[in-house]
């Protein structure tokens, strides 16, 4: 057996008697920012229809009301960090504790959190426009070629789904550097930004080969959450897979140290 089987075997033995806790901790991530989202575009929506000048409402649009949505998201980021608490101190306990999800607003570690959240933010965001520039200078060409058809054409569409894919496949590659941030995070809530990142990096020596045969081993279930559904069980179990994995890695590097 491979270890991503094993990995996922032990995987599917918590979440057995813990998967009512992961549907209300993957709700208490999601339905927050489906209420910003939703908010968002229903003030744009009013905003547009309320100004008669397009070009001063899309100014007001794009200029405050994305903006004020990235904020709100951003603010309530810690709850993502929380989430991954859970399901990492569940890889021990074998719990799902739902105070978990909310320790990263507790006194002291809220500030801290969300410094270290900007701090991954800031280390991705280069990264990614170097990984999606292919992409953007594509849709940028696109457009401007002169009126022949092919923006709307099936190869147009072709192309922008391969872009995406290698886009999307090589930024999560890159991002497997910072594979074990949160859990070092809730490891060591002491730790300074700067302390867990240094760490991470320790631990993650020689193991981003690892967490990628990982990752790539759920392509079926992600391509089953097209279907909106699957994703239900799905965020869990590769929750679930990918905390236990981090600890294995952890312990692995403990011992080494």
């Amino acid at each position: 057996m491979s270890a991503e089987a094993i990995i996922k075997q032990q995987a599917r033995s918590i979440l057995k008697s813990n998967f009512p806790k992961a549907l209300i901790a993957l709700a208490i991530v999601l339905l927050p920012y489906a209420v910003i989202d939703g908010t968002t575009t229903a003030i744009s929506f009013t905003v547009m229809e309320l100004v008669s000048d397009d070009s001063l409402a899309e100014i007001l649009v794009y200029s405050i009301g994305y903006p004020v949505e990235i904020v709100m998201a951003f603010l309530y980021s810690p709850v993502i960090n929380g989430y991954i608490r859970a399901y990492y101190r569940a890889a021990y306990n074998n719990t799902i504790e739902l105070k978990d999800v909310f320790f990263c607003f507790s006194r002291g570690q809220y500030g801290k959190t969300l410094r270290l959240n900007l701090n991954l933010v800031l280390r991705m965001l280069l990264p990614g426009i170097l990984f999606y520039a292919p992409l953007i200078i594509y849709e940028i060409v696109a457009v401007n070629i002169p009126d022949n058809g092919f923006y709307d054409s099936v190869l147009y569409h072709d192309f922008y789904f391969i872009l995406s894919v290698l886009s999307t496949v090589g930024i999560v590659l890159y991002s497997l550097r910072y594979f074990t941030v949160f859990t070092v995070s809730a490891d060591n809530p002491q730790f300074t930004p700067k302390q867990i990142f240094a760490y991470n990096k320790y631990i993650m020596q020689d193991k981003t080969t690892n967490a990628a045969k990982l990752i790539f081993s759920f392509t079926p279930w992600l391509l089953l959450c097209l279907l909106v559904l699957p994703m239900l069980y799905v965020i869990p179990y590769m929750t679930q897979s990918l905390c236990v994995s981090r600890k294995w890695m952890t312990k692995a590097s403990l011992e080494v140290n």
